[in-house]
């Protein structure tokens, strides 16, 4: 018998896994890129990607279905309502561990994914939180090598 930890887990991985061979489709990853410059009709993304209107309007229907692509409606030129799509995420973060693969979509714009995605791997000696004033004090202490690191990057964004 399972537990319940180990059911969500192991269907965390199955998303998980699915997400990737999502990703992993060129005609997906195709419609994707296109309806992230800006929301695409289906009959455009035929014509893009050069296959059939089928397998099109499949490959929409299971990235609508994961949460990547999400279902719009505008007005054309000859003002009739038509269907677009766009792109829900800006980047997948892609993670490998005992237990397998982590795959998690994300925009850009949260800034507190980004901020949690790098403190949760950081090993902190003290953290102090003021939330009245809306601030959060992390004291750990960093190895020489991360400190290399940083260095290297902050260099390169000087250039």
């Amino acid at each position: 018998m399972t537990s319940g930890l180990e059911s969500k887990e192991t269907a965390d991985s199955a998303v998980d896994e699915d997400l990737l061979d999502v990703l992993g489709d060129e005609t997906s990853r195709a419609i994707l890129a296109a309806a992230s410059e800006s929301p695409v009709a289906a009959k455009e993304l035929t014509e893009l990607n050069d296959v059939s209107s089928a397998t099109v309007y499949r490959r929409i229907s299971t990235l609508v279905e994961r949460g990547l692509l999400e279902e719009r409606h505008s007005i054309d030129q000859e003002g009739s309502r038509q269907k677009v799509y766009a792109t829900t995420f800006e980047n997948v973060d892609v993670s490998l561990d005992d237990d397998g693969f982590d795959a998690t979509p994300h925009s850009c714009e949260t800034a507190c994914y980004h901020l949690v995605s790098v403190l949760q791997n950081l090993p902190f000696d003290q953290i102090r939180a003021d939330f009245s004033k809306r601030t959060i004090q992390v004291e750990f202490e960093l190895t020489d090598d991360v400190i290399a690191q940083i260095a290297s990057l902050w260099q390169r964004t000087d250039e």
